[in-house]
């Protein structure tokens, strides 16, 4: 990995190792659709000492080293079916879940908690819209970008019609992916951090639970995509 430094930006240190996003999740600043901008920028609007962030920084990434997944490295058919077979199922798998248990807890503690009842209808808000992109992923964007990737092996070039389209999807997912992601940092306000009142029952906890993992596993899943596979078909076109 180039030496660190304040000028890099967020999503390309986090596309050279991935074990960057947990630093960056610690101090709650934004790799997946926030990933264009500096370490320094990224300080600046949290407060954060750059100069230490970046010690960290360097220390989990040294630390680390050995066990990271490198998925920039990874080819653009190995990366669609990555994030297919990975996270579009874990969306598809785990969205009626997360409703059925936010249902409950509104209906069960809204009176006491009506944070909930916002939290439930921010998730039903949003559950549709995801369903709606995954399908516009996967029947329109991955291949296009398939498409380009086997014309540039086969001749070196794409056509300017083609091009226009794929850069035109990817503003459209990537307005999405930020959809997506403040209506699951409203939920994460709302909901204190994911962290549920003391005394709080089985499922009241593992909504929380689940909610956390699922922005976790969004902010992955935006990541791949944005900061990586987006990027390497975009450094196809011509």
């Amino acid at each position: 990995m180039q030496t660190l430094h304040d000028q890099l930006k967020i999503g390309e240190i986090v596309s050279q190792n991935y074990r960057a996003a947990g630093l960056f999740r610690k101090y709650d600043i934004d790799f997946c659709c926030g990933g264009g901008i500096s370490i320094a920028e990224a300080c600046k609007r949290k407060n954060i000492n750059s100069g230490k962030l970046l010690a960290e920084l360097e220390q989990e990434l040294e630390g680390n080293q050995a066990t990271a997944e490198n998925y920039n490295q990874w080819s653009i058919p190995l990366l669609i079916t990555y994030i297919e077979e990975t996270h579009h199922k874990y969306v598809r798998a785990k969205t009626d879940e997360l409703l059925a248990f936010a249902s409950k807890v509104a209906w069960r503690h809204g009176d006491s908690h009506p944070e909930n009842v916002e939290i439930f209808n921010t998730l039903s808000a949003m559950v549709p819209e995801l369903m709606e992109h995954l399908e516009s992923e996967e029947r329109r964007v991955f291949p296009l970008i398939s498409e380009v990737y086997e014309q540039t092996r086969d001749d070196g070039s794409v056509s300017p019609e083609l091009a226009l389209s794929l850069k035109s999807e990817f503003t459209a997912m990537e307005n999405e992916h930020e959809s997506a992601g403040d209506a699951m940092k409203k939920i994460r306000e709302l909901s204190h951090q994911f962290t549920p009142p003391e005394g709080a029952c089985t499922t009241y906890r593992v909504l929380y639970e689940g909610l956390e993992d699922f922005e976790r596993d969004l902010h992955k899943h935006v990541h791949l995509e944005n900061n990586i596979l987006f990027v390497k078909a975009i450094h196809l076109l011509p």
